[in-house]
């Protein structure tokens, strides 16, 4: 906390009058530019695909050059309230009533992994908007409904809400993919792809991204590469733990400039030290000298993990050959790239994010900010030239070596991060957070959301003046997270009353093309303000 002890009095000031534009003339990107807000006009006709789809196809289809959408009139409002969770996130991934075929394989994929493949983008967007509208009308009602103090706009929302910001790139935008081992249409245990099905169904199919829109041609010829490589070994795959088999996922991630990391994950079961190096020396060969080379890999790993997930200290990442890290690059600053870096899934999508964090939280050069689940600090260090400074917490302390790691790299000197749970780091620098003019919050957390102890550390530091909580899943742990900030009391805690945060403006960004998702952004104030 050096930079932030040093000469605080010469940053004492009185609280600066920030533009608030984005909130007094709120209608300069309304709603109202044709979108209707109904779940039912939202919904569309997709023809069914009989075969898969050229390339050629694919891109016309997302630049709304072919397969027309029809609209469906909507139908009668019903008595009984449809369930926001189903209004949503409708199941892409239901249980299969019968196999999965050579001929249906690609398609149904599609329908599991991009299930808005066929619509337009255009209409994507709306669909979107219009589930993001869902969440803030859900938030609206249930503040409402325990007397939380807020103020809805005039569409009855929570706070006023952007249309969806559309991803820069919506055609194999993926840097990271996660490939499965299991059976595939052929029969064959040691398919590497994609799941069509839960692992509960007996009739679950992995199938390979080859028809996949969001996913890189790099990253689809590692996955086939690497299926060939299986296929020709001794070891089985490891379909489930207790059945023995090594084989278990591949992990690809690739960079703007098109660096290419493997990671290759093994159930050790009962191997020796040199069984497990043979297995090291025979992927190097085979990818580094062999039919894998054209891969152009430039960091293949192996982790021997005996869990669901291990870290790097209950299972070191063993480089095979390569480079140690790939480096990515976001707003002209460089990021390295370990095997377990948390990283977003869309990097011009990430961009985006964080001017609108930057917008929207209207950040100075009087500003502070605390990062809370900070990762390998990529918003502290985007954010860093435009603020006097950050401090970064994360529980994870290889995330917190990473981010210090990267500061360095860019010669960025005002931030700071520190590991440990944010819970038990705040108190410790409410005092000095305290002395500070403007300090803003950004949260970013798992899809889990943030334990009541974090929220309620993050009220009680009343030096936090105004909060940014990102989320790709509204709807879930995060929505309770909104309804605790709101509140001037976590539920269970023995803490005295806290002064709440307000929900102010809420802005959608599509990282996630193809998909239900979005990442959704939302300003908090304290109520006070």
């Amino acid at each position: 906390m050096h930079w932030l002890s040093k000469a605080l009095w010469s940053y004492m000031h009185p609280q600066k009058l920030m533009c608030r534009g984005l909130r007094k003339n709120p209608n300069r990107s309304s709603l109202d530019h044709g979108i209707d807000s109904s779940a039912s006009a939202m919904r569309v006709t997709i023809p069914a695909l009989q075969t898969p789809l050229t390339e050629e196809d694919l891109v016309l289809l997302a630049l709304d050059k072919s397969l027309e959408v029809k609209d469906v009139k909507p139908k009668p409002k019903k008595k009984k309230n449809v369930p926001l969770k189903k209004l949503i996130q409708p199941e892409v991934n239901p249980p299969l009533t019968e196999p999965i075929t050579a001929e249906t394989q690609y398609e149904r994929l599609a329908q599991v992994v991009t299930p808005l493949y066929q619509a337009s983008y255009t209409t994507q967007l709306k669909m979107k908007t219009t589930k993001a509208l869902e969440v803030l009308k859900t938030l609206s009602r249930r503040m409402t409904e325990n007397r939380c103090l807020f103020e809805k706009d005039k569409k009855g929302l929570a706070c006023h809400l952007e249309p969806v910001r559309p991803s820069p790139d919506i055609l194999a935008y993926r840097n990271k993919d996660e490939f499965g081992i299991h059976y595939g249409v052929d029969g064959n245990p040691k398919t590497v792809g994609f799941f069509v099905g839960k692992p509960t169904d007996p009739l679950m199919t992995c199938v390979p991204a080859t028809h996949l829109i969001n996913v890189k041609e790099s990253h689809k010829l590692i996955a086939q590469r690497f299926q060939t490589f299986i296929r020709q070994s001794t070891h089985e795959a490891c379909l489930k733990f207790d059945l023995g088999g090594i084989w278990r996922n591949l992990l690809v991630r690739s960079t703007r400039s098109d660096e290419r990391m493997a990671t290759v994950y093994i159930h050790p079961q009962d191997l020796i030290e040199d069984e497990i190096l043979e297995i090291m020396s025979d992927l190097e060969a085979f990818f580094f000298h062999g039919e894998g080379s054209d891969c152009q890999l430039d960091s293949l790993y192996l982790q021997a993990c005996k869990n669901t997930r291990c870290s790097r200290e209950q299972a070191p990442y063993r480089l095979i050959k390569g480079k140690e890290h790939i480096l990515e690059t976001l707003e002209g600053l460089s990021f390295s790239i370990s095997p377990d870096s948390f990283f977003q899934i869309n990097t011009g999508g990430a961009e985006e994010l964080y001017r609108v964090v930057r917008e929207v939280a209207e950040v100075s050069s009087l500003t502070t900010l605390l990062d809370v689940c900070c990762g390998t600090g990529a918003i502290s260090i985007v954010m860093s030239p435009f603020v006097r400074g950050s401090v970064g917490i994360d529980v994870i302390s290889a995330a917190v070596e990473d981010a210090n790691k990267n500061a360095f790299a860019n010669k960025i000197s005002n931030t700071e991060f520190i590991a440990g749970k944010a819970e038990m780091v705040l108190p410790q620098l409410t005092e000095e957070l305290s002395q500070c003019t403007d300090v803003v919050a950004i949260m970013n957390p798992a899809r889990a959301g943030l334990k009541p102890e974090v929220i309620q550390a993050i009220k009680q530091c009343e030096a936090i003046t105004k909060l940014m909580y990102i989320t790709c899943k509204p709807e879930g742990m995060a929505m309770e997270n909104f309804m605790q900030l709101a509140s001037n009391k976590v539920k269970g805690s023995s803490k005295k009353k806290t002064v709440p945060f307000i929900p102010k403006y809420a802005v959608p960004i599509d990282m996630f093309p193809h998909t239900h998702h979005t990442e959704l952004v939302v300003l908090f104030e304290r109520a006070f303000l």
